[in-house]
């Protein structure tokens, strides 16, 4: 299939398509004359990475992946998991963050209602 009909089945666009495959996320694309040729199993990585992206993923962080499945000519199940749990470890600590935040903030909060007075001091 050529690159539009990919772009319609996984809403990457075009561009982002040959960035995939400049960055080596995507396996050499054969051609037929000027034009690539693209099958079932381009559209599925494709897709991961669209996924993966919208859970914050950058691409260089796929790139690991990549890498190995070139080197060995399988996805790197293990590889990707470890991505994950790290990915997952880094959101916990954000989470942590923000909630000290928000503690910090109410008390900055409770500190201002307490030295100016409003009529409302649930504003």
């Amino acid at each position: 299939m050529y690159i539009g009909e990919v772009s319609k089945l996984t809403g990457a666009s075009k561009k982002a398509i040959h960035h995939y495959e400049a960055l080596g996320l995507l396996s050499k694309v054969p051609r037929l004359g000027k034009y690539r040729i693209y099958d079932k199993h381009h559209v599925v990585i494709i897709s991961m990475i669209k996924k993966a992206q919208s859970l914050g993923f950058k691409l260089s962080e796929l790139l690991p992946m990549i890498e190995v499945k070139a080197k060995e000519n399988r996805f790197p199940v293990e590889v990707a998991i470890n991505a994950i749990k790290k990915k997952q470890k880094h959101i916990r600590i954000e989470i942590e963050q923000a909630e000290q935040l928000d503690v910090e903030l109410g008390s900055l909060k409770q500190e201002l209602i307490d030295q100016f007075p409003l009529n409302n001091p649930n504003n």
